[in-house]
């Protein structure tokens, strides 16, 4: 289920952003500057974002309920639409900006259809 597979993604982006985030944030595309701010502490808010929809996910697949997984699926693809603008806005790679938060935003979104409409 690709659910299930972008809620493995987002636990393993968590670990990142928790273990390396400096190059987590590279690899988000908006790299941590050190001009005097601890960014340390925004990343980990990223981190628990992430590990908490995660979660939210495993849980509403624990339930066996598709169809809230659906609706909770497609409410959480503004989460990498999110993403893809704050990259945009803070001077990241545009590819980056697009294909993968945006690709992100679609896969969710696709899934969570399916799910709603019972495919």
């Amino acid at each position: 289920m690709i659910v299930a597979l972008i809620g493995i993604a987002l636990v393993v982006i968590s670990l990142r952003f928790f273990l390396g985030p400096e190059a987590a944030a590279t690899a988000f595309g908006v790299p941590s500057t050190t001009s005097g701010m601890d960014t340390g502490a925004y990343l980990s808010v990223k981190a628990i974002r992430d590990l908490a929809s995660a979660l939210i996910i495993f849980a509403l697949i624990a339930l066996g309920d598709a169809q809230a997984l659906g609706w909770v699926t497609l409410a959480m693809s503004i989460i990498p639409v999110g993403d893809a603008a704050i990259v945009a806005r803070r001077g990241g790679h545009p590819a980056l900006s697009y294909a993968m938060h945006g690709g992100t935003a679609v896969v969710a979104a696709a899934a969570g259809l399916v799910l709603v409409l019972g495919g």
